[in-house]
């Protein structure tokens, strides 16, 4: 197993930012977490039509921007030109699509500890690989403060070639009884999941491979206690305010 220097604390991920609170993937979310306490975040990476590394959940621009069509049919120029936040929010008005690069200069602004879901992208695994793992040494960032998830084996398997140092986890949104093998081929640091698939059982098997267990979208307090209790590391959260408050913890206390 891999060794990380950062541990999940508190144990709450701002999924994609404070997300509940500003819009997902831009740097008021990222900032916002900050702001109330978090120390991880977690963020999606796609490719544009050139190859640049942006980052954005959906495949394609309609929800979260005032763009249409896919991601990777658009140059990154062109992507940085749309509103990313008016669709959250007034206040929000021309928030930018980040590149990777951009994101990982803010989080060491920020002293942030980040989650980097690569998003499955059928045919462009290798290339997407290859880029996330060269910004980010061209960035100097610490193996230890990025964990690299994915629910594509085959990207994962391509980040493993290229960085033996990286530190990966595998997302599961469904129970798979061939997490144990394809963790151990890739060397795995963490198996993120799906939290209705979760179980005390499965929480326990999970962690007598010595691996950390995440668990996404947890929005509802009392089902992560329940979490924590079975084991659970750390639970992704559209909505940090209100889980870091029941943990009592305040963004003077981290």
């Amino acid at each position: 197993m891999h060794s990380i220097n950062s541990v999940f604390y508190p144990p709450i991920i701002a999924h994609r930012g404070a997300s509940a609170l500003a819009p997902e993937n831009t740097a008021a979310a990222f900032r916002k977490a900050k702001a109330l306490g978090a120390k991880w975040v977690e963020l999606d990476v796609t490719l544009t039509k050139e190859g640049e590394v942006v980052v954005i959940h959906d495949d394609t621009l309609e929800r979260t921007t005032n763009g249409v069509g896919r991601v990777i049919d658009h140059s990154y120029p062109f992507l940085k030109t749309l509103d990313a936040g008016s669709w959250f929010g007034k206040a929000f008005a021309n928030q930018r699509l980040l590149s990777l690069v951009e994101t990982l200069q803010l989080l060491e602004q920020e002293q942030l500890f980040a989650n980097i879901e690569m998003k499955t992208v059928v045919g462009h695994e290798h290339s997407l690989a290859e880029q996330v793992i060269q910004k980010i040494q061209l960035q100097h960032m610490a193996p230890s403060a990025l964990l690299l998830s994915s629910f594509s084996k085959k990207t994962l398997h391509y980040v493993r070639k290229l960085s033996p140092t990286s530190v990966l986890g595998f997302l599961m949104d469904e129970w798979s009884t061939e997490w144990k093998a394809f963790c151990a081929e890739i060397n795995a640091y963490s198996v993120n999941l799906n939290h209705d698939v979760l179980s005390l059982d499965r929480v326990h098997a999970l962690k007598a491979e010595q691996y950390r267990v995440t668990a996404y979208v947890v929005n509802d307090p009392i089902r992560a206690e329940i979490l924590f209790s079975w084991g659970v590391d750390a639970v992704f959260s559209d909505c940090p305010t209100s889980m870091l408050s029941y943990l009592n913890v305040s963004p003077s206390a981290t």
